[in-house]
């Protein structure tokens, strides 16, 4: 699995050349409240909320795993929401590595001060980054965990809480 993160880094999965976006996609200012909401909107589709930054390396080490999870994951019910800790003052920086790293959804750039935004999203969290949520169909926070994870951590978890969802646009799966 190794080599699947190693593929995502130079833009390669599954044998095939991952197209780049056409335009960098939109980096929103947001709140843990926010946040919340993005997960509700979901509902029905596992959800994974990664709250990372430029200057983490753990974060930037971590990140080709998390793409390589959506992409393989995508037209299942999962939804991959990313959440910049940078600054605003940063914003550019963080739009060129979401350009660099091929992301081709909308991200989020957090817009509260810490604590609000840390409690909000899980007392237990205690800042370090990055922090990963996983919330299951119904919108539960099922698992948290602070630090880099691998790919096969980040997927064996994911793919637990799929189990046997259906397709997008399939009728008849199991909820």
């Amino acid at each position: 699995m190794a080599a699947a993160c190693a593929a995502a880094l130079t833009g390669l999965a599954c044998g095939r050349q991952v197209p780049a976006p056409a335009s960098t996609p939109p980096l929103t200012p947001v709140t843990a409240t926010g946040v919340m909401k993005a997960v509700q909107d979901a509902r029905g589709d596992v959800v994974l909320v990664n709250v990372w930054a430029t200057w983490c390396d753990p974060c930037r080490r971590e990140f080709p795993a998390l793409l390589a999870v959506e992409r393989e994951l995508a037209g299942r019910r999962f939804t991959l929401i990313l959440v910049s800790a940078d600054f605003a003052d940063q914003r550019a920086k963080v739009v060129q590595f979401l350009a660099q790293q091929r992301v081709g959804f909308p991200s989020y750039l957090k817009d509260e001060d810490d604590m609000p935004f840390i409690n909000t999203l899980d007392p237990r969290w205690s800042g370090a980054l990055p922090a990963t949520f996983l919330y299951d169909r119904t919108g539960r926070l099922r698992d948290f965990w602070e630090g880099e994870a691998s790919y096969e951590k980040l997927a064996g978890k994911v793919k637990a809480l799929l189990g046997d969802a259906p397709e997008r646009g399939v009728e008849g799966g199991s909820s």
